[in-house]
Formats: C-alpha cells, structure tokens, sequence
C-alpha cells in the first residue's frame, strides 16, 4: 500500500510542475496577449502594485510608454498603462503624472500614480519630486538602451502638477517644473 501512495503523490508532483511550466507566461507574452506589441522592455521594477515596466512599443520606436502588470504565481496580467514621451525630446527633462493601476480614483487602494519621464540633458544627476506643501524626495533615473528615464511612484495621489526639478551634482537647478 505504501508503494501505491508514493506512486501516486510522485505522479501528482510531477503533472503540477509540468501545469505550472506550461502556464508560465512573461511580461512580454501578457502584453502581446492585450495587444500591446513591445519591442523592448526597457526597465521593470517591483511594487506592491505589481510590476511597473518602461517599455517601448514596435510601431512608436524610440519612444518610452509606462505600464502596470499583475502577477499570481507564475502568471503575468496587463492592468493598464499609459504613453510617456519620445526620446528625441529636445527639452532638459520631460514629465508625465499618469494614474495606471486598476482604478484612477484617487483615494482608491488599487490606484497608482507615477511620476516619470525622460532625461535628455546630462548635467542632470538628479530629479527631485515634490507634492504641494511637501518636502521634495529623490526619483529614481535608470540608463535605458534608448537613453535615461525617472520615476517616483507617488505615495499619495493628487490632481496637481507636482514641482520637479532636475538638479547637476552640485544640487544645482538645471530644469524645473512648477518651482
């Protein structure tokens, strides 16, 4: 009997590991199936969200678009997303506030809200984010195959433009929005 039950719990393991392989989708592969045709993945990162991807689109080359993805176990969902800009930009610093979780309602737990956009200036080292009547906090800048991103996920949301400022090593004002 104990033969038949290790039989059996083995064979069990061994058609979940293979579901589970064959259900694996990418980032890539849930954009492709919302019609979504990515050329490349510039930049992804983690929040409690879900998983924020850069990427660029194949009929928009050299452009830079923000979307927002879901994962459950090994399974990827496009939630929503948005276009940003396109890297032949000619100023300093471009800027975008774009509401892509599941829901834009501010206030709403599934919402998130993004600041980013594109640096082109390369003094630029640093790009501040402040909300009004708030103390400004660092954005993340990520080199990219097309060039420099930022991004601040927003701790709150807000229907004002945010100032932001893009700052030299000195902590210099080179370009800024709103100050």
């Amino acid at each position: 009997m104990r033969k038949k039950e290790t039989l059996v719990v083995g064979i069990l393991i061994i058609v979940l590991i293979l579901l589970e392989t064959f259900s694996k989708n990418t980032i890539t592969d849930a954009m492709n199936d919302a019609n979504i045709h990515v050329h490349q993945i510039l930049h992804k990162v983690d929040c409690d969200k879900g998983t924020l991807v850069f990427y660029e689109l194949e009929e928009h080359p050299n452009g830079c678009n923000i979307g927002l993805l879901e994962k459950s176990l090994n399974k990827y969902k496009w939630v929503n997303g948005a276009v940003v800009d396109d890297f032949s930009e000619e100023e300093d610093l471009t800027w975008c506030l774009s509401g892509i979780g599941k829901s834009n309602e501010i206030g709403n737990p599934d919402a998130l809200q993004v600041a980013h956009g594109i640096v082109t200036n390369d003094n630029i080292v640093e790009v501040t984010v402040a909300l009004k009547d708030e103390e400004a906090k660092s954005a993340e800048i990520v080199d990219t195959d097309l060039g420099r991103i930022w991004y601040f996920l927003m701790e709150k949301e807000t229907n004002h433009r945010p100032d932001i400022a893009g700052l030299d090593s000195d902590g210099e004002i080179v370009y800024g929005i709103g100050l």
